[in-house]
């Protein structure tokens, strides 16, 4: 049995890892962390938890954080994690991360894209970047776990098998739309409801820190240079994203073509599906499940690319990716506790 840890576990993406994690035979849930609602019943904050859980949120303590725990999940605001992960922490425990800390940025692109000094940069090689579907074999061998980003994780699934197969051209435009609870649960201005209802708007237009994840991921596994122009948006829904990416082919192709390079590396990823041709992408579709939705139209007059996917970001995006990593790490089918058919309504 493995023992666990969570730190931030009343956000969004923790209360995700809280409740599928109850559902693995292998896990035991040790500590809820919390310090905003620290000595509080995890069935308070969370009343679905009632007659689930007997977890009491504890306070966030680096010095014992490792004791009697196997694995440590941290889902914390950018910048918490750095100012005080250790190697001695990593020495005692492993870490799977769904923050942004250690995922890919050196540290001067981690400035630049959150305007502060990474305090703990030498702690990255540490890290094993898990994007599931792509890195299976060293997260196998890995110590601790960057857990990707949503919008790059669905930018990546949509994009890889055609830019590693060198069949579209590398200058990529990716517009993006994603449910409020992929801005964290702390209130913002942007995120009360009569702010955020019946409106779609785009932010953080250049400087989204996913499209750089996205593009030096996509660089590392397929060794192409990319171009990444992407506009995210946010939509008045609880959870949920799409991605439309829209490119140009490097040669004549066509629908069967194109859907015999995803079929090759998707056949076998359970998580992963193609749908039939003419049926596209929703975000109701992928609900509350691991799973990740794509398809694509091929304009063979000019030849212009169409991809869309569609991923839960709490899930997918988030904690699901998190266990699917978790199981890989320890040997377990990738679906354990994470088996779920989306719940569309």
């Amino acid at each position: 049995m493995i023992k666990v840890g969570i730190i931030g576990s009343t956000g969004y993406a923790g209360q995700e890892l809280v409740r599928l994690l109850y559902g693995h035979p292998e896990v035991k849930i040790i500590k809820t962390i919390s310090e905003t609602y620290m000595d509080n019943k995890y069935s308070y904050v969370y009343r679905n938890f009632t007659g689930f859980s007997q977890n009491v949120c504890s306070a966030l303590d680096y010095e014992t954080i490792a004791d009697g725990i196997d694995v440590l999940f941290t889902s914390l605001p950018y910048g918490a994690l750095m100012e005080r992960l250790n190697d001695d922490i990593l020495n005692n425990v492993t870490v799977i991360d769904l923050g942004v800390d250690y995922r890919l940025l050196n540290s001067m692109e981690y400035k630049q894209y959150y305007s502060k000094e990474h305090k703990s940069i030498h702690l990255s090689p540490r890290f094993t970047y898990g994007l599931c579907e792509w890195n299976e074999n060293e997260i196998q061998e890995a110590e601790n776990i960057a857990n990707p980003g949503c919008f790059a994780t669905a930018i990546q699934l949509a994009l890889l098998p055609l830019i590693k197969e060198k069949i579209i051209l590398t200058d990529v435009i990716v517009d993006g739309k994603c449910a409020l609870s992929g801005s964290g649960r702390t209130l913002t201005l942007g995120t009360h409801f009569v702010e955020a209802n019946e409106s779609v708007k785009p932010y953080k237009i250049i400087n989204h820190p996913h499209k750089v994840e996205a593009r030096k991921a996509i660089e590392h596994f397929t060794h192409e240079q990319v171009k990444l122009t992407f506009v995210p948006h946010i939509v008045p829904m609880q959870r949920g994203m799409l991605v439309t990416c829209y490119t140009r082919t490097a040669m004549k192709v066509d629908y069967d073509f194109i859907r015999s390079i995803y079929e090759k590396y998707y056949h076998c990823k359970e998580f992963v599906q193609i749908l039939d041709r003419g049926m596209y992408v929703e975000t109701k579709w992928v609900r509350n499940s691991n799973m990740c939705h794509i398809n694509f139209e091929v304009d063979e007059q000019d030849n212009s690319l169409i991809i869309f996917a569609a991923i839960d970001n709490l899930i997918k995006g988030a904690a699901g990716q998190a266990i699917q990593n978790l199981n890989i790490m320890n040997g377990f089918p990738q679906n354990t506790a994470i088996n779920y058919v989306p719940t569309c309504i």
